[in-house]
């Protein structure tokens, strides 16, 4: 794994490993304190497309970082990129070395550790990716001793297929491309991430294809932050996302990401739950 000088070097102990450290208390930024400070910091865990850092210029590009920008620019501040992964993310909260992070899901033990706004920043719905021979239609077709599936430690899919499934082996990754190039090894048989990562991440390396198991898992995912007795921040917060969501600018983000990513928005489940069939 590689992270920067503010991601979290030195944990220990499996709460840190896991990015949870119940009933720490910080004294969090306010909104009035991010204006100060003249930065927002928004962390990134290698994920398209959420966050995608190009390995050649080293910029980060994603739904992610167009929502932060804009949430910057609304703040009058500047916009900082803080790399972590999904398992770190929570302590890099907590540690008051991310002011957001989007794509962050509200799970019960999450709410232990970090806040999160009332306001959903979207929704999807979790997906496989199996091969283009596949006929495998439900979670259960995956519950096999011998069927090997990937995910990605410390996300809430590790957690609802590692409750949903008994008999599946598990293999837990770092970050979601790690577990795509195990699909492309031969490593693992199947890949669940939320569908529109797997849609990009199919169109990258053209094998496999995306399938919505039954029962449809459609979850809303939240904006991760640090616990406060002062709700300033997040109650802008709140107040930024749901607009964006309710006039269409969280869909028109994604439409425009993966377009450039060679993708049809038309084939592709939007972030509205009210437009999904």
């Amino acid at each position: 794994m590689n992270f920067t000088r503010r991601s979290i070097l030195s944990a220990a102990g499996t709460g840190m490993l896991l990015g949870l450290v119940p009933n720490v208390t910080l004294a969090a930024s306010s909104i009035e304190d991010v204006k100060e400070r003249g930065v927002l910091r928004v962390g990134a865990a290698s994920a398209d497309p959420w966050y995608y850092k190009d390995p050649m210029s080293e910029q980060w590009s994603g739904v992610g970082v167009e929502i932060g920008k804009l949430m910057a620019a609304d703040l009058g501040v500047e916009l900082e990129m803080v790399e972590t992964t999904w398992g770190n993310s929570v302590a890099g909260i907590q540690a008051n070395q991310i002011d957001v992070m989007f794509v962050l899901d509200p799970t019960e033990t999450r709410k232990q550790a970090i806040d999160f706004p009332d306001t959903p920043l979207f929704y999807y719905a979790m997906g496989a990716l199996v091969p283009e021979d596949s006929t495998a239609k439900s979670w259960a077709d995956f519950d096999k001793s011998d069927v090997r599936i990937g995910v990605t430690l410390g996300t809430n899919v590790d957690t609802v297929l590692t409750e949903k499934l008994k008999n599946a082996k598990f293999e837990r990754f770092a970050s979601n491309d790690e577990a795509i190039a195990a699909f492309v090894s031969g490593r693992v048989d199947v890949v669940s991430q939320f569908h529109p990562a797997l849609v990009v991440q199919v169109s990258r390396i053209r094998m496999g294809k995306v399938i919505l198991p039954e029962e449809v898992y459609a979850i809303p995912t939240s904006v991760g932050l640090m616990k406060s007795d002062d709700a300033s921040f997040k109650t802008w917060v709140n107040d930024f996302i749901g607009k964006l969501y309710e006039s269409g600018k969280t869909e028109e983000i994604f439409e425009t990401y993966i377009k450039s990513k060679g993708i049809d928005p038309a084939s592709v489940p939007g972030l509205v739950k009210e437009n999904w069939d």
